[in-house]
């Protein structure tokens, strides 16, 4: 791998055996730290990370949140006014501070800790980097870590929250606990042990789905067409298989999925692609459906497979300085025809490796919009365990194209039917040429019709 450097009344009191509280921690500067396994840059570790998807393997937990603001490459202009200086900022929430341990009604149950937390949050939440410049108790760091090393202790699906607010499942990875469970693309968590997820964030129903290998869970399952049921699965040890692929049916076209850039996908994809060209593929569907992004290094290792020089994206520091990331040599997958199929929730490093191929003219997007990604991801760990991820670089697509909120646009736009089932490659593989024709796919089929010319 190459060096990825690259959101009462103020009347008098009563105070009641007022207790002495601890002042708020100093505000510290934390040392840059490593953990989630990619390669470094000076001062953090990069990720790319996804948007309203969360990819969730419910032990894991992690969740992929929002993606955040992409600029110019130029620092954003700072107001001018007593907000605009740090120093008196700090003053601002250590005032707040003491006034809630000085005034709160009942100072013996207050959580010195959570206190802390929540004002962690806020200022990270305050950037405006909706989700991606983020914070994370050790907890969720530790399942952050898990999560992008491709093993997991959980139940084994994708969901996100949808435009209802719904905490949704995209997918249902294979041979998983869920997978046994008989939970489907399209479901509602509705509850999690009988207490409802309505009004909670991706992140709250993931903390208390997520849980110890050999302990149960039980979901309350919202599905179409039936009435609310529940399930009880067990949580295990499970290994994700990083890429899936198969010949497509009555051609010469391998289809290649790559669910996330987790550690090894550069080198899952290499196989992939070897193993393809074995059996006679002469065209390759790549797949990111619904990939919520990781590592950026391994972002650039997975475009060099297809794009042969020049750079994968453009990057702009905080000082406005500009730092492409150059292709890698030695790309199995260069010179031969190649179409990404996309969709709105393809994000992040997804996004990154699908702007690579289109703007180097290397393949065509068919789907649809993705969701628009725009900065890298540096985590910074704090001293309890608990971490930072701040946006420390912001990036546009191999051609300058900024996609923040917009997303990358498709080549060729297909939607799928409200009620269609992708086809993974699982699935194609006890496939039948006509059965790909009159399955509900129709990207799949779109992309397939592109690389063969009708035929």
């Amino acid at each position: 791998m190459t060096d990825p450097n690259l959101n009462p009344d103020p009347s008098t009191a009563w105070a009641v055996d007022p207790q002495p509280v601890a002042p708020p921690p100093a505000p510290v500067r934390p040392k840059p730290s490593g953990g989630y396994g990619g390669g470094r840059v000076p001062g953090a570790l990069v990720l790319v990370l996804a948007p309203v998807l969360a990819v969730v393997m419910f032990a894991g937990g992690v969740v992929y949140d929002r993606s955040g603001v992409l600029g110019a490459p130029t620092p954003p202009a700072v107001s001018a006014g007593p907000a605009a200086s740090p120093a008196a900022g700090m003053g601002l929430v250590d005032e707040a501070w003491r006034t809630i341990q000085d005034n709160y009604v009942d100072p013996k149950g207050l959580d010195q800790q959570e206190l802390s937390y929540g004002a962690i949050r806020g200022l990270t939440e305050a950037v405006g980097d909706e989700g991606h410049t983020s914070f994370m108790t050790a907890e969720e760091a530790k399942a952050a870590d898990q999560s992008l090393s491709g093993s997991f202790v959980g139940i084994g699906v994708q969901v996100s929250e949808d435009d209802a607010s719904k905490i949704t499942i995209g997918t249902v990875f294979p041979g998983t606990p869920a997978d046994e469970a008989g939970l489907k693309r399209g479901d509602h968590i509705k509850a999690v042990n009988g207490k409802s997820t309505e009004g909670e964030t991706v992140d709250e129903t993931v903390s208390r789905v997520r849980g110890p290998e050999g302990e149960q869970v039980v979901l309350t399952v919202g599905r179409e067409g039936v009435s609310d049921f529940d399930v009880t699965i067990t949580r295990r040890k499970f290994d994700l298989p990083l890429i899936s692929w198969a010949m497509v049916p009555g051609t010469s076209l391998a289809m290649i999925r790559l669910d996330q850039f987790a550690t090894g996908a550069t080198d899952a994809l290499e196989k992939a692609i070897g193993e393809a060209k074995e059996k006679g593929a002469t065209g390759i569907v790549f797949d990111l459906r619904s990939n919520p992004g990781g590592y950026v290094n391994e972002a650039v290792g997975v475009a060099s497979q297809f794009v042969g020089d020049g750079i994968v994206y453009q990057a702009f520091d905080r000082s406005g300085k500009q730092k492409d990331a150059k292709v890698q040599e030695g790309g199995l997958w260069t010179d031969l025809p190649v179409v990404v199929l996309a969709n709105g929730d393809t994000a992040s490093s997804a996004e990154i490796v699908s702007g690579a191929i289109k703007d180097s003219g290397r393949g065509k997007i068919v789907g649809e919009k993705t969701f628009g990604t725009g900065t890298v991801l540096g985590r910074f760990d704090l001293s309890d365990g608990s971490s930072m991820r701040i946006g420390t670089e912001r990036w546009l697509t191999r051609g300058g194209h900024e996609i923040w909120r917009e997303g990358l646009e498709p080549d060729v736009k297909v939607e799928l039917a409200e009620n269609a089932e992708p086809i993974l490659p699982e699935t194609l593989r006890d496939m039948t040429a006509a059965e790909l024709a009159a399955s509900t796919d129709a990207q799949l089929r779109a992309a397939v019709e592109l690389l063969t010319g009708g035929n």
